[in-house]
């Protein structure tokens, strides 16, 4: 009878331990509205931007505090560029209407036909569900060194 109940409890405590696929897929629509905004942010749409952050968002980058009018203001006093992104080590955690995250970003940029060394990130951003889509609230982007 005791081997009966601890094979039970080992079971129990395996299958208690396996990652929830529901919660896998909750973190990469959060992923997708992440990557979908720093594509827009790159190609200049400020209505994409608009589409895919809360009326009362802020991003906080290496000490500069950003909406999404001055955020594109000042990827528009850059020279033209291409860039992929990159996004790993997502930890979040999601409730029905609001979510955080932190996470490790790469951006991968080209200018004028040349390459330059990834640029890594640290970043966490926090997450409000509107009309069943999720929303970036707040975005804090650090430099990794």
């Amino acid at each position: 009878m005791k081997a009966a109940i601890f094979f039970f409890l080992v079971i129990a405590s395996l299958c208690s331990c396996q990652p929830d696929p529901g919660d896998q897929a909750k973190k990469e629509e959060l992923k997708t509205v992440l990557g979908d905004y720093y594509d827009a942010l790159a190609k200049k749409d400020l209505p994409k931007m608009n589409s895919l952050t809360t009326a009362n968002f802020i991003m906080y980058d290496e000490g500069v505090i950003y909406n999404n009018e001055t955020a594109l203001r000042s990827v528009q006093e850059m020279s033209d560029f291409t860039v992929t992104f990159k996004f790993d080590s997502i930890r979040a955690h999601i409730d029905k209407e609001n979510a955080s995250a932190y996470y490790l970003m790469e951006a991968s940029f080209k200018i004028k036909d040349s390459a330059y060394a990834p640029v890594k990130f640290l970043e966490s951003a926090t997450f409000e569900k509107e009309k069943k889509e999720w929303k970036i609230r707040f975005l804090h982007s650090t430099l990794r060194k």
